[in-house]
């Protein structure tokens, strides 16, 4: 039960940052097409995430629970590009035919996702 707690309370923390992020971005490039609040809160998540690995691999200064508050809480309410990173990363240092399926199934198969879904929502609309 603490762990869930602890899920949500670094979920919140996530949120927030991620929210304020993209004020952030807002003040010092304006509403710009590419410099967005979620561009640097993805390359901000993936900075912390490897810094966590490597906390993790190396000196193992983390326990169990610590990672679950950072990763699952503040990384996964920041950024889900950060776990995304994370798991191709440890995928590609396991199997490369590996990381080019998660690849595809993540962008390719994704993106088809989205258009169907945003296909289906006009078909809809149409009817």
């Amino acid at each position: 039960m603490i762990n869930l707690l602890l899920i949500a309370l670094g979920g919140a923390i996530g949120a927030s940052l991620r929210f304020l992020t993209g004020k952030a971005a807002i003040k010092l490039f304006g509403m710009h097409e590419v410099l967005t609040g979620t561009v640097f809160a993805n390359i901000a998540g993936c900075l912390f995430a490897g810094t966590l690995l490597g906390l993790v691999s190396v000196e193992q200064l983390l326990n169990q629970t610590s990672i679950l508050f950072l990763t699952i809480g503040i990384l996964g309410s920041l950024t889900t590009f950060s776990t995304f990173i994370l798991e191709a990363y440890q995928i590609g240092k396991a199997s490369a035919p590996k990381l080019l399926t998660y690849l595809f199934l993540q962008l390719f198969v994704a993106l088809l996702a989205t258009v169907a879904g945003y296909g289906f929502i006009h078909f809809l609309n149409s009817a």
